[in-house]
């Protein structure tokens, strides 16, 4: 009898993933990865905001003092922009963030905002930030640069 449970529960468990992964995926449109529209940086690599958001540089190269917005981990940008640009998942990189706070390592962590729209007022207001939103709120903002686009 625990066999057949087994075998009824594998196609349930696995459908359940499948859905819960498709989820995430579809609500998850592109990202735009924004800085202050004064920031003289015309693009970004993958390596340097992973660079930035790990705390490697923590000034532009003007000499501006980087200041980083993070989403929320339960938001599905948030997981796209750490899965693409950070190989981990958000609530890894929280973790990794605490770590960093209890042992006095983190030089500049970043700020966790839960709202999109907020993280775009702000980088629009601070000279040294970036953050990211979905693509359709930066595209038509003229306070922000999209320096890398997440899809």
């Amino acid at each position: 009898m625990f066999k057949r449970i087994k075998f009824y529960l594998l196609p349930v468990a696995m459908m359940t993933v499948l859905s819960l992964t498709q989820l995430v995926s579809a609500s998850a449109e592109p990202v735009a990865v924004i800085v202050n529209s004064s920031n003289d940086i015309p693009a970004l690599s993958v390596s340097s905001i992973k660079k930035v958001y790990n705390n490697d540089i923590l000034r532009w190269p003007n000499g501006v003092p980087i200041l980083i917005y993070d989403l929320g981990i339960d938001n599905p940008h948030r997981e796209l922009f750490s899965s693409r640009i950070l190989g981990r998942r958000p609530e890894k990189i929280a973790e990794l963030w605490a770590h960093r706070k209890i042992t006095n390592q983190a030089l500049n962590p970043p700020v966790t905002i839960k709202h999109q729209k907020l993280i775009l007022r702000r980088v629009a207001l601070n000279e040294g930030a970036i953050g990211y939103v979905s693509l359709s709120l930066a595209s038509d903002n003229p306070d922000v640069r999209i320096v890398f686009i997440i899809q």
